[in-house]
């Protein structure tokens, strides 16, 4: 059964927290060979929303409000777990991020650090690349923007 869900930080139960620092942990840290501070203090002032199938988090992001990480909001550590991609799960958890954002928070202006090779993703919801590539954990980046207004209607 597949259940989304959004919750405020304090909102999380211990299972639910810990499953999505270990999938952030398997995914950014692991599979992508990455050494970084996952728990960089901006989870507690963030949205967090997530997929659960058969009470396993599958998909998650996180949202951050403006005037936090950036001057802009943001939404970023977007994953969906390497055996359920393919399903959809990550276009539908964007559908509802960045309509969060936008709507329910009234943000106007979105800011993502957005891995290269999902640049075309992101421009099919209006994001804009706003910088060159750069390097980041060697992984290559670019920043991008959404301002409200330029979101396009996503065909999946």
């Amino acid at each position: 059964m597949l259940k989304w869900k959004m919750k405020k930080f304090t909102e999380f139960t211990t299972l639910e927290w810990y499953q999505i620092a270990k999938l952030r942990v398997d995914t950014f840290i692991v599979e992508q060979k990455c050494t970084y501070r996952d728990l960089d203090d901006y989870d507690q002032v963030s949205t967090h929303i997530f997929l659960q199938k058969n009470d396993q988090i599958v998909a998650y992001m996180r949202l951050i409000p403006s005037g936090n990480y950036y001057q802009e909001a943001s939404l970023g550590r977007v994953i969906v777990k390497e055996s359920e991609r393919g399903f959809g799960y990550g276009r539908e958890l964007l559908d509802k991020g960045v309509h969060h954002l936008t709507e329910q928070m009234g943000e106007q202006v979105v800011r993502i650090q957005a891995e290269s090779y999902l640049k075309d993703l992101y421009e099919s919801y209006g994001f804009q690349v706003i910088s060159e590539p750069y390097l980041e954990f060697n992984i290559w980046h670019v920043d991008m923007l959404l301002e409200k207004g330029d979101e396009h209607e996503v065909v999946s």
